[in-house]
C-alpha cells in the first residue's frame, strides 16, 4: 500500500485493496470459467488474459499478483482434470498421473507473479522519466517470464517432455507470441495513465475515505440479500440447464455416464463458477458506487452545515447572527413557554464614537457589548446580534434569574475598558411571556424593545448635550 501511495499518490486502505484484490480474483475466474478463456485468436495465447490480469495486479505489488496468481492455478488444475488435450491435463495432480509436477507448475505460475511484482516494485524505487517504457517493459517481461516459468517446470518435473520441448523450444508461444506482448505492454500503460489521472486519484481518496461510512438502515442488508439472491438463482440456472442437456441427449439417445457425463458437470460448474465471479465484480462495483455517492452527499451536507454555521455567526462579535436570531424566532411560532424571557440591548453612544475615533473604535465598543453580555447570560440564553449596535438574548429562565443577569451585566460594563475607548454603556429592555401569556414572540419583543428604548431616553437626557443615534 505504501508503494502504491507513493507511485499514485492514493492512500489505499487495507479494506480497498482486499476490495480490488478480489475483483481481479473475481476477474480471473471468470476468464478461466467462461467462454472468454477460450478464445483462440491468431498470434494471441490462450493465456493472454490470464497474463494481463495478473500483470495489471502487480501493480498492487505480489500481494495482488500472486493472490490472482493462485485462482490462476486453481483454475488450470480445475479444467486439466477434464479437458481432452494431453498438455494440458499435466496441470491436474488429479490426472496428470505425475502430481507433484502438476503441483510444481502451480507454484510456477505463482513464482512468475510473486517476480512480476517485485520487479514494479523494484522499478519504482525511484523516481523515473520514461515511465510508460518502463512499465511496458516490466508488461513484456512478465509476459516472457510466464513461459520461462511454466516450461522450465515442464522441462524440470516432467522427464518425458525435456526431448519434445528442447527440439520445439522456439516454436513456443513465449517466443512468437509478440502480438501479447504488444497487449500487456498497453494494458498495464493504460492502467497506469488511469491512476495517475487527478480525478482517479481524487475518487480513489473518496473511495477510501468512504471506508467508515455508515450504511443507511437496509442497504446493506439488501445488497447482502441481493448477493444471495444471485448465486441461488445461478445455481437454479444451471441445474435448469443441466436438465435441459441431459433431457436433450437421451432423445437423441446419447447414453450420459463416465467421462461424458463428468465433462459436462464440470463444464456446468465452471459456468456457475463464472456468474459468481461475474456478479461478485458488479457487487464490489455497486458498492463502491454506493459509497462514493453517500460520502459525497456526506460531505456536501458537512459543508453545508459549516456554511450554515458559518453565517449563523456574526464575524465581528462571535455571537449569533441575524439569520439565526429569525430561525430562532421561527421555533417560537406557537404559544411561549411560560419561562421565556426576551433582553433587548442597544449600546449607547456608538455614532459619537465613530465619528470621534473612527470606525475601528466602534467595532471595539461592539466586541466589547458581546463579550459583556454573553459573559453576564453564561448559559442561561443565547445572544444575536440583530443589527449594528443591537442585541437580542432569548433565554428560559425565571424573573429572579433575568435581574441577576441584569445586575451582572451592569457590573461587567462597569469594569470594562478598550484600547481605544474607555468606557461602555448598554441601554436594556426586558420582557417575560409570564407577564404577557397571550402574546406572540413578536409582540413580546416589542415590549423589551419599548423598555429598552424607554432606558435609552432616560440615558440621554442625563448626558445632554450629547446627540440622539
Amino acid at each position: 500500500m505504501e508503494r502504491f501511495q507513493q507511485v499514485y499518490g492514493i492512500s489505499l486502505t487495507k479494506k480497498k485493496l482486499w476490495e480490488i484484490i478480489r475483483m481481479l480474483m473475481a476477474l480471473e475466474a471468470v476468464f478461466a470459467f467462461s467462454y472468454l478463456g477460450y478464445i483462440e485468436l491468431p498470434g494471441i495465447s490462450t493465456t493472454t488474459q490470464h497474463v494481463l490480469v495478473i500483470a495489471a495486479a502487480m501493480m498492487l505489488g505480489a500481494r495482488g499478483s500472486v493472490a490472482v496468481a493462485l485462482v490462476f492455478a486453481a483454475t488450470s488444475m480445475w479444467i486439466g482434470s477434464y479437458t481432452p488435450s494431453q498438455l494440458d491435463r499435466l496441470f491436474s495432480p488429479f490426472v496428470s498421473g505425475m502430481p507433484l509436477g502438476s503441483l510444481m507448475l502451480a507454484a510456477a505460475r505463482v513464482v512468475f507473479a510473486a517476480i512480476s511484482g517485485w520487479l514494479y516494485g523494484l522499478y519504482f524505487r525511484k523516481p523515473r522519466r520514461h515511465v510508460y517504457l518502463g512499465i511496458g517493459g516490466i508488461a513484456v517481461v512478465s509476459t516472457f517470464l510466464h513461459g520461462v516459468c511454466i516450461f522450465g517446470a515442464l522441462y524440470a518435473f516432467f522427464p518425458m517432455l525435456r526431448q519434445m520441448i528442447l527440439e520445439n523450444l522456439f516454436s513456443y508461444p513465449m517466443f512468437r507470441d509478440w502480438l501479447s506482448y504488444a497487449l500487456a505492454a498497453a494494458g498495464c500503460c493504460c492502467i497506469h495513465w488511469a491512476l495517475s489521472r487527478e480525478s482517479v486519484k481524487r475518487h480513489m481518496e473518496d473511495l477510501c475515505e468512504a471506508n467508515d461510512l455508515v450504511w443507511e438502515p437496509g442497504h446493506q442488508k439488501l445488497l447482502i440479500y441481493a448477493e444471495i439472491g444471485a448465486i441461488v438463482t445461478g445455481i437454479l440456472c444451471v441445474l435448469f440447464l443441466r436438465k435441459v442437456i441431459f433431457r436433450e441427449l437421451a432423445v437423441q439417445k446419447i447414453t450420459v455416464e463416465g467421462p461424458l457425463g463428468q465433462n459436462l458437470t464440470a463444464f456446468l460448474l465452471q459456468t456457475l463458477a463464472a456468474f459468481v465471479g461475474l456478479f461478485s465484480i458488479v457487487c464490489i462495483l455497486i458498492r463502491w458506487v454506493y459509497e462514493y455517492y453517500t460520502s459525497q452527499r456526506i460531505r456536501m451536507n458537512r459543508k453545508l452545515l459549516e456554511q450554515r454555521v458559518k453565517i449563523s455567526i456574526d464575524p465581528l462579535t462571535g455571537v449569533f447572527s441575524r439569520l439565526a436570531y429569525h430561525e430562532a424566532m421561527e421555533q417560537y411560532s406557537g404559544p411561549l413557554p411560560g419561562d421565556l424571557t426576551v433582553f433587548l440591548m442597544d449600546i449607547n453612544g456608538l455614532k459619537g464614537v465613530n465619528d470621534a475615533l473612527g470606525h475601528s473604535a466602534g467595532d471595539e465598543l461592539i466586541c466589547g457589548a458581546a463579550h459583556c453580555i454573553t459573559q453576564a447570560v453564561g448559559d442561561r440564553g443565547k445572544t444575536f446580534r440583530i443589527g449594528g449596535d443591537e442585541f437580542v438574548v432569548l433565554g428560559n429562565m425565571q424573573r429572579s434569574q433575568a435581574q441577576e443577569i441584569l445586575a451582572t451585566l451592569t457590573q461587567t460594563l462597569a469594569a470594562w475598558s478598550g484600547t481605544k475607548v474607555k468606557a461602555l454603556s448598554l441601554s436594556t429592555g426586558c420582557a417575560f411571556a409570564a407577564d404577557y401569556p397571550t402574546y406572540s414572540i413578536e409582540k413580546l419583543t416589542r415590549e423589551a424593545d419599548k423598555a429598552m428604548y424607554a432606558q435609552k431616553e432616560a440615558y440621554y437626557r442625563q448626558t445632554q448635550p450629547a446627540p440622539h443615534p
